[in-house]
């Protein structure tokens, strides 16, 4: 009895072994008739086609189509592709390759190898996309430009039918040379986590770093910049109904010439209190207001009306938005010159108001403060500099403190004090 049950259960083992991967077959189908419409739900300018789908039981074979199409011109891009699809037991491997190749006919970028495309997908709905690229070289005969590198690899996790997606790249060298002018870069890293919260919004982290790109004219002195650095905070609050947003950009090295180093400099940018259901309303007029545009140019006749109700749609929801408040600026700045560093802040909020917004003028009710110190020397040394700053320093724009020029204003009620000097300034929202 025993006996019989072990080779029972083998029997079930081996059924189910054999029967997993068809099912896994059918669930990745499905995946992709599913990604395919949230994709092409979701927004305008990429669509996902999937065709001829010939589902085997241990493997499987596709064909679709990219669209790419730019929303403002109307303009398309279409690439067909094949995918060649491996069944497993708790997933599937997608491997995509373009219908007309990788490289046009007659060249060779890749030499022996060639970039891969892969997508792995398991029966609980995650998924990682991974494009890999090999060493490469493209010359435009016509422009005499020639782009190559090192390859590198980019790679989405996400998970199918959730708003949530890490993105990570890695990049280690690109150069452009052409006769006029060479562009290195070194060393691209990327690494960013998304949520997405509300219509075009996300939320999440991001680092995009850069260890060096250096720019070497033919004609002129090298430009090399070392460190460069960008992140990116944005987070949801006030239950999800507001956003703020954070952005730092840093350089530690800026070098202009042979043996002149600058550095290091930082530009902080940060956004509070932004509404969420407004800032979609925004996003949504302007780009009515883009296709409204398209559609003039082509002669639809509608395309006036169109966009009169578009610029409408956009007055009222900059309105919306300024009704429930926010605030925005570059609470720091600082770089740093030949001369000795530069810094200021710019500050702008709106308290938002209570009752009706349709009557709401933005430009009355909003407050704020700036200042900017810079070395006079500066201004002394380098004629560009002073012819700009000389106008200013005329009409008590710019006062001179020390060995610094300073700039402090403030702005309420309409009017702009800078440095003690009023302009009032018309309500032009």
């Amino acid at each position: 009895m025993k006996r019989q049950w072990i080779m029972a259960s083998a029997g079930l083992l081996v059924l189910a072994g054999t029967a997993l991967p068809y099912g896994t077959g059918y669930l990745t189908e499905q995946q992709w008739q599913l990604a395919s419409q949230e994709v092409n739900g979701s927004q305008t300018w990429l669509e996902m086609q999937v065709g001829r789908y010939d589902r085997g039981f241990w493997s499987s074979e596709f064909e679709g189509k990219l669209l790419l199409r730019d929303p403002a011109s109307g303009e398309e891009l279409s690439v067909p592709y094949l995918a060649s699809v491996s069944h497993g037991l708790t997933g599937s491997l997608t491997d995509f390759k373009p219908v007309n190749g990788w490289t046009p006919a007659g060249e060779s970028w890749f030499g022996d190898d060639a970039p891969r495309l892969t997508a792995e997908t398991r029966l609980w709905g995650s998924a990682v996309a991974e494009l890999t690229v090999p060493k490469f070289s493209i010359t435009d005969d016509g422009n005499a430009e020639t782009v190559f590198g090192s390859g590198g690899v980019v790679r989405v996790n996400g998970s199918l039918g959730a708003d949530a997606v890490n993105i990570s790249a890695d990049w280690p060298s690109l150069v452009i040379a052409s006769e006029e002018v060479d562009l290195r870069l070194s060393d691209l890293t990327l690494e960013q986590e998304m949520q997405r919260l509300s219509g075009d919004i996300w939320t999440g982290e991001g680092t995009l770093a850069l260890q060096g790109l250096e720019l070497m004219p033919a004609n002129a002195d090298a430009i090399m910049l070392r460190g460069l650095t960008l992140y990116s905070n944005s987070k949801a609050t006030d239950d999800n109904s507001a956003l703020d947003s954070f952005i730092s950009v840093k350089l530690d090295e800026l070098q202009l010439a042979v043996g002149d180093t600058l550095g290091p400099h930082r530009i902080e940018f940060a956004l509070k209190g932004l509404n969420v259901e407004a800032w979609n309303a925004v996003s949504r007029s302007v780009t009515d207001m883009q296709l409204a545009a398209f559609a003039a140019e082509n002669g639809d006749p509608t395309a006036f009306q169109q966009q009169m109700q578009a610029m409408s749609d956009v007055g009222e929801s900059m309105q919306m938005l300024a009704a429930e408040g926010f605030s925005v600026g570059f609470p720091d700045i600082h770089l740093v010159s030949p001369d000795g560093p530069l810094q200021g802040k710019v500050l702008v909020t709106h308290p938002g108001v209570a009752g009706d917004s349709e009557s709401l003028l933005i430009m009355p009710a909003l407050e704020g403060e700036m200042e900017l110190s810079i070395p006079l020397a500066l201004a002394e040394n380098n004629e560009a500099v002073r012819m700009q700053t000389a106008p200013l320093i005329k009409d008590g724009l710019l006062i001179t403190e020390g060995d610094r020029l300073l700039l402090k204003a403030t702005l309420k009620d309409l009017m702009l004090n800078v440095n003690g000097r009023p302009i009032p300034l018309p309500p032009l929202l």
